[in-house]
């Protein structure tokens, strides 16, 4: 998938978070208004109120569905992150000649002086302790294209 869409879920999964806050804020809000009304009327202070006892439970319930709401896509957004992050880790190590090897286990770099073990099972800190390496001046020569 391009970097592109990505983005354009990224950002319409993070305009539906900020959506179902600002729902939650605002039931919350008017929930903490009719609790007031209901103390004044309850202490003696307002003789007459138009309270129903359904708008308490309806607020809470919409409160609770948007927190849910807000979770649920906060997870996806972090799991599609992580995939992200991986699948670009993964792409960068085997650009730079790096190996997943079963003996001993784990993501290799070698060059002509040394063998580097990169990490056992995580992509993305193999992938940026091999930036670490390059940096530092241990890169490999390209190797020669086939024809």
């Amino acid at each position: 998938m391009s970097k592109q869409k990505l983005r354009a879920i990224y950002k319409e999964l993070s305009d539906k978070i900020q959506f179902s806050q600002e729902a939650a804020l605002f039931e919350v809000k008017e929930l903490k208004a009719d609790l007031n009304e209901l103390q004044r009327h309850l202490s003696g202070r307002k003789k007459t109120t138009d309270l129903q006892p359904d708008d308490f439970l309806r607020s809470a319930y919409e409160i609770a569905q948007h927190l849910r709401d807000m979770q649920k896509r906060r997870e996806i957004l972090k799991e599609m992150q992580d995939v992200a992050a991986e699948t670009e880790a993964e792409a960068y190590l085997l650009s730079r000649g790096a190996k997943l090897l079963n003996r001993p286990v784990g993501w290799h770099f070698q060059t002509s002086k040394e063998r580097y073990l990169l990490h056992t099972d995580d992509t993305v800190q193999a992938a940026a302790k091999l930036r670490k390496l390059l940096a530092a001046g241990k890169r490999l020569k390209r190797p020669k294209k086939k024809k």
